[in-house]
């Protein structure tokens, strides 16, 4: 019988969860202080990630998002577009299949990151995050492979990056954790009854609050049912750098999802190039 990720431990003995207790974070007091949940990680819970079933972050190959909006180059805003895609391109990690999503960065015109996240789908429907690959580029030219971590390696942790129903009964939650990193929280923020971007005007949107699990103050992340992320933006004072508002989605054809795929082993393939000990030398396989 398959745990679920969402069990409450209620002893140090169970291994289902791990509390991070956190008494300087926004919404908690001093008497009761912010807590967040990391799911119980168990490979034989796992699925293809390609079966697409939590409905907030359809994971289906050739799905592509285009999202535009502002970017922080020093402290001027400039024209910023995120080209997203999920490509059919697996690595195993942990045991467990991941899918490899594809982010294409552009910053006043020029390239200025391409970065691959390692999502893994459990037979709960959570959207899991194992791992990630960033190049940076200056000028338009690559320069370095940066933040990259697989998870179960040098002590990297995995987490739920959505889950498959959140709502307010939800406990706040840990995305993951690179190591030696604070690692990534996020929380269940409310139901919108309506929100427009764009690309489309969508009814009950769920918004989510997301950063770092010490100071979970980072930024909004709104999704549509069936659709997945159609608006990020800064909370408040912060400085997170990206505000975005979808205006395309569409499904890429054979061809353009060959050329995606392409463009996503060639990120994982210098990564594994590039840091050997982290990669084991193993090559991700684009497969049926």
């Amino acid at each position: 019988m398959n745990t679920s990720p969402w069990k409450l431990a209620c002893s140090l003995m169970a291994a289902s969860l791990i509390l991070v207790s956190l008494a300087a974070c926004g919404g908690g007091s001093k008497d009761s202080p912010r807590t967040f949940e990391r799911a119980a990680f168990n490979a034989a819970n796992f699925v293809d990630p390609r079966t697409a079933t939590n409905e907030w972050f359809p994971l289906r190959p050739g799905t592509q998002w285009v999202r535009e909006g502002t970017t922080l180059i020093g402290n001027r805003a400039v024209p910023h577009e995120v080209v997203t895609t999920v490509t059919d391109v697996i690595r195993v990690i942990d045991g467990v299949k991941t899918v490899l999503v594809h982010d294409h960065s552009v910053g006043a015109g020029q390239v200025v990151q391409q970065s691959l996240d390692y999502f893994a789908l459990d037979k709960d429907g959570n959207v899991w995050n194992l791992g990630a690959s960033t190049e940076q580029y200056e000028a338009g030219r690559f320069v370095a492979v940066d933040e990259a971590w697989l998870s179960g390696v040098e002590g990297a942790k995995p987490g739920i990056q959505i889950p498959a129903n959140p709502t307010a009964k939800t406990p706040p939650w840990l995305i993951a954790q690179p190591p030696g990193e604070d690692g990534d929280a996020a929380e269940f923020l409310r139901t919108q009854k309506k929100e427009c971007v764009p690309f489309n005007c969508f009814e009950n949107v769920l918004v989510i609050r997301e950063g770092k699990r010490s100071a979970l103050d980072n930024e909004f992340k709104y999704f549509a049912r069936g659709v997945g992320q159609i608006r990020n933006e800064p909370r408040g004072s912060s400085r997170h750098e990206d505000i975005e508002r979808l205006i395309n989605v569409t499904k890429l054809s054979p061809a353009g999802l060959a050329e995606a795929s392409a463009a996503a082993l060639k990120i994982d393939r210098r990564a594994a190039d590039e840091l050997p000990e982290l990669f084991a030398g193993v090559k991700a396989t684009r497969t049926p």
